[in-house]
Formats: C-alpha cells, structure tokens, sequence
C-alpha cells in the first residue's frame, strides 16, 4: 500500500506525459501557435540547413533583395529588425540555434522536442521540491494535478515556443538550492544554480528579473538578517559569480551578434527609452498580467487567502522555506512589467509569468495537511471544497478550453490556406499583414513573399514583377487587417513605367472565415 501509494505522484506525472503527447499530436504539419514560431522555426531551419548564422538570411534574387530593402520585406518591427543591412528576428538566437539538429534529424516534430522535454521536467522537479519541504505524496499528487491540468502551463508544452524551457531552466536552479538549502549548499550546487537561472535569461528576456530578485535577495542577506530573504545560505558569493557571469556571457554573445548587448530586444524595450513613459507601461502590462494570471490560474485566489489567513493564524504558519518562496515570487512579479514590450500579444494565460505556476501551486499544497488536522466547524471540508471548485475550474479552463482555443481554434481555415500555397503554382506572395508569411514559413522554399500593406506598395510590386517579365502574383488578405472588410483593396490597379500604362487586375480566387485569396495579374494597358 506504501507503495502505491508513494508511486501516486509519478503516476500523474506519467498522465501528463501522455496527455502533452496527444496535445501533440493535434498539431498539424509546418503550422504554429504565434506567428513568432514560425519565424523562429524559418530561422531553425536555416541553421539546421548548415547556414550557420543568425540573421534571417532568406536565399532570394538580387532584385527580389531589392525591392525588400526598399519596404516589401514580408516581416517589420516588433517582429524583425534591419541591423547593419541584415534583417533579424527579435528573438534571441538560442532557441532556433538548439533546436534546429532536432528539425534536422526528426523534421518539424522535432521542433516540439525541447518544450516537451522541458514540461516534463518541470513536472518531475516539482515532485523533487515537494519531497524536500516533506509534503505527503498524496498532497503532491494534488499538487501535480493542479500543475498538469490546471494551470496554463501544461498547454504550452506542444507548442514551438522557448518559454517551457526558460521555465523549466529556472524552476531546476531554484529547486536545486532549495533541495540543498539545509545540506550545505556546496559550491558545485552553488555554481550549478546560479548558471541554470541564468540560463533561463538566454531564452526569455523577462528572466533577468529573476536574476535581479537572486542578486536583491543575496546582497540583503548580508545586512539583513531575516530568514525570509536567506535562500542562499552558504557559497553567497561563488553563486551570484555563476549567476552574474552567465547573463554577462549572454550580453556579450547579444553585443557580437547584434551589436547590442541586449540584443534585438533592446529595440522593442530600450530603443527611445523614457522612464516615465516605461513606468507608466509597466503600470499597464502589470495590471493585464495580474488579471491574466487570476484569469487562467484560478488557484491564485487560495493562494491569497492562505497567505492572508497565516498571518492571523499561528497553526497555521507558513513555513519559512515557502514564505521564501513567495518573497521569489513577489519580486519576479513586480520586475516582470518593466523588462517586456508588451502584455504578451497571442498567448494562453500570462506567458511572462508561467515561472510563477510551480511556484503558486507549491504555496497553495503546502498548508493542506495543517488544514485537514483542523476537526472544529467543518473548516477542513470547507478549505478543501473550495480548492476541489477552483481545481475544477481551471481544469475546464486549461484542460477543456485551452484544447480547444489553442490547438483546435483555425486550424482548418489555416490548413485550407497552407494546401493552397502547396499546390499552387504562383512563385510570388503578397501579403497585406507580415502575420500571414509567419503563419506560412513552410511554404518560403517555393515562394517568396512580400509585405504590401498599402495600394501604393502592390503598385510597387507589379512594377517590379512587370520589370523581371512576370504576369502575375497571389495577395492574400487576412480577416485582422482592414483589407478584409473596411478598406479593400480596388479590382483594379493603374500605373505607369516609363510612359507605358500597366493595369493590375485582381479577382478573388477563394476566401474561408480568416483569408482571403486573390490573383493579381499584371499587363499593358
């Protein structure tokens, strides 16, 4: 029975190994979640093709590189830079540069290797946490049920996103100084630590607020002398040395690559930088990302009320190593905001703060077992009822919606899009928002985009094509853009070249719920 019983965690870790698998497999061939998967994927590819750098080196005619430089690229800022003549993606290189051998070896699922892997793992070690702060293994189990099916988190794990792993980085580092917390940290441990947070910032920029918590957290240990800020209790020193000399490597990677130690980051953040106007965003986007994480993440609100009732009641005291915890979580909370350029755009639940997952449903598991000891009014099936509603909860949200919102919804509409590109014979794409090429980045062996937001820039186009012996191109127009409904663009396009009338006819080739497919043919008029 003891047995069985001590196996319960691993048992739900195993179910969620297979439910994240068959998240999986309702992912169809060479489409993503965001647009921003598929530039990272364009650029996986190319590296996995032995094109070993880390500006998006698309292989286009002289001319095609032409009228891109001349504003046709199919993909602007936030999305993508000109740095030095070479066009970059905002993401950091890391995550295209490791996981582009597994495009290699296994294909476009291979792309979903490492967020799978890393989900896993986030999994097992927070079992690992939960037997070191000596939680009962059916008090775990609970906790790895919220972790796996009702939190955010788990729908992120099959998706071509860097933010399990940056998680799962992080989450390691901090466990592994808190499973070695009373053993004497030693410097092995402390150098290990220190390197896997900071890894963390190699993936996600939002991580260096973690970074700063730690480098706060430890300077004040040394004047300070409370136990709720003493995570680090031995090898201080050589700790934030690895910490801070792993982030210091990554700036001067960043600093060699994009010439910013930042990187392409420090467009969207730095560039034009006003401290009052980033307060009043990180005012904003701390506002959205609270509601977010209430939102998806319906265990916060026990959370709170745990954390309220432990102040006022003195059996039940939280325990020094989980008041730690929230300290952690508290900074990282308040940091977050000032380091990202948006709320988050496409996502399901706060993807900034997915770190905080682990963490609330280890706080939240944490004083169950003082609670059910307490016989007087019913308050431990009260306590328990109310986590049982809000598990219930965020399961139909996570588990029921999120399968639904982020693996089911236009999948067909864009399935119809990427079998049309596939088979049609037209070699060049105008699109009228840079999201369609990022949708679509299969289809860039055969085609070549270019982003035509404006009547003026397919004119631009036309001109370009007409000049290289061309007839005739594909515009593709997506619901999201005013092109669809509000300000369509004419059937009918003139313009001149060198005294010669050019008309561009276009006429709709075929349009479901989300695009809209045209013909352009290009001819003297």
């Amino acid at each position: 029975m003891n047995k069985f019983k001590a196996s319960l965690p691993l048992l739900m870790i195993l179910s969620g190994v297979i439910f994240s698998l068959f998240l999986l497999s309702l992912v169809p061939d060479h489409l993503y979640f965001s647009g921003d998967g598929g530039l990272k994927a364009l650029l996986a590819q190319q590296i996995a093709d032995g094109n070993l750098r880390f500006d998006l080196n698309l292989q286009v005619a002289e001319w095609v590189q032409s009228i891109w430089n001349d504003g046709l690229y199919p993909f602007e800022p936030p999305f993508s830079y000109k740095i030095n003549d070479l066009y970059y993606i905002t993401f950091p290189f890391t995550f295209p540069l490791i996981t582009a051998p597994f495009y290699a070896i296994f294909g476009y699922r291979g792309f979903y290797i490492i967020p799978l892997i890393s989900t896993w793992i986030i999994w097992f070690n927070f079992h690992r946490l939960c037997h070191a702060f000596n939680i009962e293994k059916i008090i775990t189990l609970i906790g790895l049920a919220i972790l796996i099916f009702a939190s955010p988190l788990t729908m992120y794990s099959a998706i071509y996103w860097e933010h399990t792993l940056a998680v799962c980085l992080a989450f390691s580092g901090l466990v592994n100084i808190f499973i070695n917390q009373e053993k004497n940290l030693h410097k092995l441990s402390a150098i290990v630590s220190g390197i896997l947070i900071s890894l963390s910032v190699w993936f996600r920029p939002e991580f260096l607020a973690l970074v700063a918590t730690f480098i706060i957290l430890v300077i004040a240990s040394y004047v300070i002398k409370f136990e709720f800020i003493n995570i680090v209790k031995y090898n201080k020193l050589i700790f934030l040395s690895s910490l801070i000399l792993t982030v210091i490597c990554f700036f001067a990677c960043n600093k060699i690559i994009y010439d910013h130690p930042l990187g392409a980051h420090a467009f969207q953040v730095v560039e034009n930088f006003s401290i009052p106007e980033r307060l009043l965003k990180s005012y904003k986007f701390f506002n959205v990302l609270k509601d977010n994480l209430l939102k998806y993440f319906p265990i916060l609100y026990f959370v709170i009320g745990i954390s309220v009732t432990a102040i006022f009641r003195a059996n039940l005291r939280l325990k020094s190593e989980i008041i730690q915890i929230l300290v952690v979580s508290g900074l990282f909370m308040l940091f977050v905001p000032i380091l990202i350029p948006s709320d988050g755009g496409k996502q399901w639940g706060s993807r900034f703060l997915l770190f905080l997952i682990p963490l609330i449903t280890i706080i939240a598991i944490s004083n169950l077992e003082k609670i059910w000891k307490i016989k007087r009014f019913g308050i431990r099936y009260f306590v328990t009822g109310i986590l049982a509603m809000l598990f219930v909860l965020g399961f139909n949200l996570n588990t029921l919606q999120g399968m639904e919102n982020v693996y089911q919804k236009d999948k067909q509409e864009n399935l119809e899009v990427l079998k049309f590109l596939n088979q049609d014979s037209h070699e060049f794409v105008a699109v009228a928002n840079q999201y369609v090429g990022q949708i679509f980045p299969s289809t860039f062996t055969k085609k070549i985009f270019f982003l035509t937001k404006k009547v003026d820039d397919i004119s631009k186009l036309g001109l370009a094509l007409h000049q290289q012996g061309e007839k005739k191109f594909i515009y593709i127009c997506p619901v999201y853009d005013s092109c669809f409904s509000k300000n369509p663009i004419p059937n009918k396009i003139e313009l001149t070249n060198n005294e010669e009338k050019l008309i561009i006819q276009i006429q709709k080739i075929q349009e479901n719920g989300r695009f809209r497919i045209e013909e352009a043919s290009i001819f003297k008029g």
